[in-house]
């Protein structure tokens, strides 16, 4: 059960994912750079949700990110070299997640989520 539940988290991962890259690949002016980072924030909770869940770990839906970093981490020291600051900075998300900077490192950090629960 806990298999099938943490294959079906990971493919909703990748579905985000993947829906955020595309949004990257509109032409600069008509990306929103909201969407790209708030559906990578999602695939990177889905990815170590999954990879928990794989590991016959309880997860809650009000873990936050931080949690369930630390989880992986306490699971796979892998994990440490996982840096989420980027998601974690305070203040409004709506104010953070509106450039293209930020847009690709939250791509780039869900890519790195990704590999390290073991897709490739």
């Amino acid at each position: 059960m806990n298999n099938l539940k943490s294959q079906n988290i990971l493919e909703e991962a990748d579905e985000m994912l993947q829906t955020a890259k595309e949004e990257l690949c509109r032409p600069e002016e008509d990306v929103v750079h909201y969407m790209v980072c708030k559906h990578a924030y999602k695939a990177i909770t889905k990815y170590m949700a999954g990879y928990l869940i794989g590991q016959g770990q309880a997860v809650s839906h009000s873990s936050s990110i931080a949690d369930l970093l630390g989880k992986c981490r306490n699971i796979n020291p892998t994990f440490q070299k996982l840096n989420l600051d980027p998601l974690l900075r305070q203040g409004d998300p709506e104010d953070l997640w509106m450039n293209s900077h930020t847009s690709n490192e939250f791509i780039d950090l869900a890519d790195k989520t990704r590999n390290l629960v073991g897709l490739n």
